[in-house]
């Protein structure tokens, strides 16, 4: 009885402290759950914020087991066992772009799987479409010094050029350039090129000086005057036999170049609303005879800024031309004169820029309205960039003008005014960051076009063969123009230009005298290194109609002419150089009986300073 007692007091007092146990491992239980809701909550709120990542790791408690004695022994201390040989471990990531759970793996468990993200972020880039058409135009860098003084002159620099070839060519040419004390530029040319041909009377002689400064009067405003002279002589030995024993006077053309211009440059700035460029040019030119040309010519283009997409221009223009020449002891003087006053409308809409307005000119007394039409807009999703238009050009032409043209016209005795009405279409496009090309094709209505023909009632042998201006009076032509324009940063440069007439009426003459159907230039420049400048150059042109010496017309042969130049630094001063004319070594004439020289090689040295 009394062991029956004793067994039932261990039973109930080992329930009592098997309660008391479980009440306490309960109550750190909930505790550790409680905290563990907190923990996560807190941690939902940092992944709003998208800033941290936090890593709580939860331990599992360890269990303690009372070891109960088989036989009635007092209650021994419960050793702590564990259950599981890796604990559980809870890892919570919170990422900057999506949160995720994932549990640690325990044994006998696979990794999860992780879930990857295939959504896409898709962003829309508004680019006003009239920025895609700038490109990247690479051109040549040029140093400059830091001034640490005002006062500092910047520094000077020069060069002097100096070559010889066959036909006692000879060509010299010198430039300086400077800043003066207020920071104003200054450049100064000096050149003279000669040359003696097969021919006796073929000779050459031009000498010239040209002047330019830029003189700042502000921060916006600065001029820009320029001064040039121009002598050239030169003889008439077309039709001519090299055994004639008359003088030379008899052949001589000679002539006289003296010119200036004078302009003043406003900068249109960002916040600036007027922009004008007045610009006053002047020359005096005496050619054969003694016949003189004075020419005067003022124009200025102002645009004022209404808006961001409108501008109105006003552009002013007036010419004066007087020649002067005495035939037969006869005073022969004409003058020539217009005015023009174009008011327009520019409006950018709708990525395209359209021009609007009206220009009445007079022209010698005669008031005139001509349109005033352009049109140009960027197509859609292309490098493609169209303009159109229509407009009239008004060129008061020159005794200088014409001798530029052809150099072996006699003195004119009459000169006008030519008018070009004209409608045209161009395209340009851009084929990549190097390369640009277009085209441009018009239809032109001329007044008073300038022709070129041989003077027939002069005899060549006395004199020397000459040509006379003459002015059809209307001429409708159809004109198609090409450009092509590679350059690789500033090592490589190609220009290509292209041109084709075709004249479709003339009411005064038979044909169109002098005026060549088409032309093509191309022209190479390449720096392989810093040492060598390779540059070349290709011409070709279909010949134009004139007449023969029997007064018959006939077309001249085409022409193909090809140059080239080498230069190699020597050092930092000296420079080699030779280039080659006319390499094919293919006479040709621009004019009728006036053949060009052969071959020609010139070398020389430059020699480049710096004060």
């Amino acid at each position: 009885m009394k062991h029956l007692i004793k067994y039932i007091f261990f039973v109930v007092g080992i329930f009592c402290f098997a309660g008391a146990v479980n009440a306490q491992k309960k109550h750190k239980s909930s505790k550790k759950v409680s905290s563990k809701i907190a923990s996560k909550a807190k941690a939902k709120k940092t992944a709003k914020g998208g800033k941290k990542k936090t890593v709580e790791v939860k331990k599992a408690s360890h269990n303690q087991l009372d070891n109960l004695a088989a036989s009635s022994q007092y209650v021994k201390q419960a050793e702590s066992v564990k259950l599981d040989s890796v604990p559980e471990k809870v890892v919570t990531i919170l990422s900057d772009f999506k949160p995720q759970l994932k549990n640690l793996a325990k044994i006998n468990f696979n990794n999860a799987t992780v879930q990857n993200d295939t959504t896409t972020l898709r962003i829309d880039y508004n680019v006003p479409s009239q920025n895609l058409t700038f490109h990247y135009r690479p051109i040549s860098l040029v140093p400059r010094s830091y001034k640490t003084d005002s006062l500092i002159h910047a520094n000077n620099n020069g060069s002097i050029k100096v070559g010889f070839g066959n036909y006692l060519q000879r060509e010299i040419d010198a430039n300086y350039n400077f800043n003066d004390a207020y920071d104003n530029t200054h450049a100064v040319n000096v050149y003279n090129n000669a040359y003696n041909g097969l021919h006796h009377l073929q000779t050459l002689n031009e000498i010239g000086f040209n002047y330019m400064n830029s003189i700042n009067i502000n921060a916006d405003n600065r001029f820009i005057s320029k001064l040039y002279y121009k002598q050239s002589e030169r003889n008439r030995y077309g039709m001519v036999p090299d055994s004639t024993l008359l003088p030379i006077t008899n052949y001589k053309q000679n002539y006289y170049l003296t010119g200036g211009s004078l302009s003043w440059i406003n900068d249109l700035k960002n916040n600036s609303k007027l922009y004008y460029k007045p610009i006053l040019n002047f020359e005096h030119f005496e050619g054969f005879t003694g016949a003189t040309n004075n020419w005067v010519e003022f124009k200025n283009n102002l645009t004022i800024k209404y808006k961001n997409d409108i501008n109105f221009n006003i552009n002013f223009n007036y010419s004066y031309n007087q020649l002067n020449a005495k035939q037969n002891n006869v005073n022969n003087n004409k003058n020539n004169s217009y005015l023009s006053f174009t008011p327009s409308i520019q409006v950018n809409k709708l990525n395209s820029d359209i021009d609007l307005g009206i220009s009445p000119t007079i022209l010698n007394g005669k008031f005139n309205l001509f349109p005033l039409i352009a049109f140009k807009r960027k197509l859609a999703d292309t490098n493609y960039i169209l303009k159109a238009g229509w407009n009239t050009q008004v060129l008061n032409n020159q005794y200088t003008t014409l001798v530029t043209t052809n150099p072996w016209i006699n003195v004119p005795t009459n000169i006008e005014m030519t008018t070009n009405d004209k409608k045209y279409i161009e395209v340009q496009i851009n084929a990549g960051k190097r390369l640009d090309y277009g085209f441009n094709f018009s239809l032109n209505n001329y007044k008073n076009l300038p022709l070129f023909n041989r003077v027939t009632n002069v005899n060549p042998l006395y004199n020397g063969l000459m040509y006379n201006a003459l002015f059809e009076k209307e001429a409708s032509t159809i004109e198609l123009t090409a450009n092509l324009r590679y350059q690789f940063s500033d090592k490589l440069l190609i220009l290509n230009n292209f041109k084709y007439i075709q004249f479709n009426s003339l009411l005064e003459n038979a044909k169109p005298w002098g005026i060549l159907p088409m032309e093509l230039d191309s022209k190479i420049n390449w720096l392989p290194n810093s040492k060598w400048n390779i540059a070349g150059s290709v011409k070709l042109w279909t010949g134009a109609t004139m007449l023969n010496d029997k007064k018959l017309p006939i077309d001249m042969k085409n022409a193909f002419v090809l140059n080239a130049m080498v230069q190699y630094k020597l050092t930092s001063n000296w420079s080699t150089w030779v280039k080659g004319e006319n390499l094919l070594d293919r006479p040709y004439e621009r004019w009728l009986d006036y053949p060009s020289l052969g071959v020609q090689i010139l070398g020389g040295v430059v020699y480049s300073f710096r004060k």
